[in-house]
């Protein structure tokens, strides 16, 4: 139990000594009474009972106090709680009278009781009495929430002003200075496509005309320099005849290559099929031979044991001797003779000496020939064909390359490489390879079709440059300073998506190529996946994006 709060006021002024602590002083509202008679406030009687001591003694009388003999008094209690007194507010205007037991319940309601504004959670620290809070927030409350009255929202009044600068149906006029009436700030990108005082290229810019003015002056600027555009439009169409005839050269002269390399395999293709043939020729051959080996054995073996020993007188018995001598002498070469070729049979790789005069031996050594040439002719017809498959590359490279810095991206199945994207399959994907001239900067596209770090990841659809390893790097400018520009085209031809930027030349991006391709860079918000699916530029699960790296200035190597 605790004792009344301190700024209590009772009506009576000065209270018995009986509705005091002994202690404190202070008018119980749960007084607790001891074995002398004297009452305690709960945090008196537990404050004396904490002390390190033998014995707790009464601060008045100095009486030994026992825990056991403390106990509450309800009586006292009820008496306190039933004495008068006045509101906490008292000095604000409150005229509340009433028992100490409903001063709580009161001031949770006390009209001059200081309270916070409602909308303190949004901002304002506004401390008012109760009954001057509606007041407050009907007529004074800066951030009390009020409806836009263009999009319908509720705002803090203080940050309406904020809002209405963003707000995207707050009516605007054109920022281009035409003389059409206001309209939502929301339909800005689409008058722009239609506003007469927009800055527009010629349609004839790709083929060199560099007028740059207001769309109501496009058509005057069209009709007044037909021939201008005329020759331009020669010019271009000359300049890609003479692309086109360069490539048809070039894919002819691939297509000979390819040719011939085609007829070297066929004519490879016929080598291993007589080396084969010839192979199996050659293992009857050594079949027979060995076959013969064994005959040979055979007969010197039945002449050793079948030769006859005679009785004969002396000079009979010693032209015996000389020709069975002789006879001796022919077989130990005999057997010499099939030792040796034991010998080459079980190495077929040797090399033979006397091939002229043992046709056995000769045979052999064209068998040993002919497996290492077909081992060289299967080795060539491996080379033969990588370098096919090489050609055949480049050629598909050369096909889809661009030499004047500008290349359309056609991205087919853009429904399942989104997906892949999102899924974390296939988180972007490259552009063939293009070029600013035919031997000028290598460079392709990087897409990120579900966007890319924290600004483009789940919102945008990213788009890079990225510049590459080129066979001329060495004579070319670094680092790249070129503009590049990326365009998302309309196929209904009514909006294009486009954004341009300019690269950092201190940027490790646009250094010259150590690896096969730099770090990309370019625009993580290119854009947004609802524009992206709100007009045309999906069509037949296809999307095109055109790519123009800006020549000017470029030197010719």
């Amino acid at each position: 139990m605790s004792s009344s709060r301190n700024d209590v006021e009772f009506v009576k002024g000065d209270l018995e000594e009986r509705y005091k602590c002994i202690a404190c002083r202070l008018v119980l509202q749960s007084p607790m009474q001891s074995s002398c008679g004297h009452r305690f406030c709960y945090s008196c009687i537990e404050a004396i009972f904490q002390k390190d001591s033998s014995q707790h003694k009464c601060p008045d009388d100095g009486e030994v106090l026992l825990r056991n003999n403390v106990f509450r008094d309800k009586c006292a209690q009820r008496e306190v709680l039933g004495l008068l007194c006045f509101c906490y507010n008292k000095s604000r205007g409150c005229q509340w009278i009433g028992e100490l037991l409903n001063l709580q319940s009161h001031s949770d309601e006390c009209p001059f009781a200081e309270v916070k504004c409602l909308y303190c959670d949004s901002g304002c620290e506004v401390v008012v009495l109760r009954h001057q809070l509606a007041k407050h927030v009907e007529n004074e409350c800066l951030y009390k929430a009020v409806s836009c009255p263009y999009c319908g929202h509720g705002y803090a009044g203080v940050k309406m002003r904020q809002h209405l600068e963003v707000c995207s149906k707050f009516p605007i006029k054109c920022p281009y200075g035409c003389d059409q009436d206001e309209f939502p700030r929301e339909e800005i990108l689409e008058h722009e496509n239609s506003c007469p005082k927009v800055e527009v290229k010629c349609s004839f810019s790709a083929m060199g005309c560099s007028f740059r003015g207001p769309r109501e002056s496009l058509e005057e600027h069209i009709g007044a320099n037909t021939a201008q555009h005329l020759v331009l439009s020669g010019k271009c169409i000359q300049e890609l005849e003479g692309k086109m005839e360069n490539l048809q050269l070039q894919l002819k002269a691939m297509e000979g290559l390819n040719q011939t390399y085609e007829a070297r395999i066929a004519m490879q293709n016929e080598q291993i099929a007589l080396n084969k043939q010839a192979l199996s020729t050659h293992q009857l051959k050594l079949a027979g031979l060995e076959e013969n080996m064994i005959v040979q054995q055979q007969i010197t073996e039945e002449l050793r044991q079948g030769l006859p020993t005679f009785s004969l007188k002396s000079k009979e018995r010693e032209l015996a001797g000389e020709n069975v001598g002789d006879l001796m002498r022919r077989l130990d070469f005999q057997d010499q003779r099939m030792s040796s070729i034991e010998t080459r049979l079980d190495d077929p790789r040797s090399r033979f000496t006397g091939g002229a005069e043992y046709g056995e031996r000769a045979s052999l050594g064209r068998i040993g020939g002919n497996n290492a040439q077909l081992d060289r002719l299967e080795h060539s017809l491996s080379l033969h064909e990588i370098q096919l498959a090489d050609q055949d590359l480049k050629l598909q490279i050369l096909q889809a390359s661009s030499y004047d810095g500008t290349y359309l991206w056609k991205i087919d199945e853009f429904k399942r490489r989104f997906r892949e994207s999102v899924e974390g399959k296939t988180i972007s994907i490259y552009s063939p390879p293009f070029y600013t001239s035919r031997n000028g900067y290598k460079l392709c596209a990087r897409a990120y079709l579900n966007g890319d770090g924290p600004t483009g990841k789940g919102k945008f659809m990213s788009l890079f440059i990225v510049i590459m390893r080129g066979d001329n790097d060495a004579l070319l400018s670094w680092p790249f300073r070129q503009r590049i520009t990326f365009k998302l085209l309309d196929q209904d031809r009514i909006s294009d998506v486009s954004e341009t930027f300019r690269p950092d030349p201190n940027s490790s991006s646009f250094q010259r190529p150590r690896s096969d391709m730099n770090i990309a860079s370019g625009c993580p918000t290119f854009c947004s996946h609802s524009l992206l699916r709100s007009r045309g530029y999906i069509r037949d699960d296809t999307i095109f994006i055109k790519v123009i790296v800006d020549t000017v200035g470029l030197a010719a190597i």
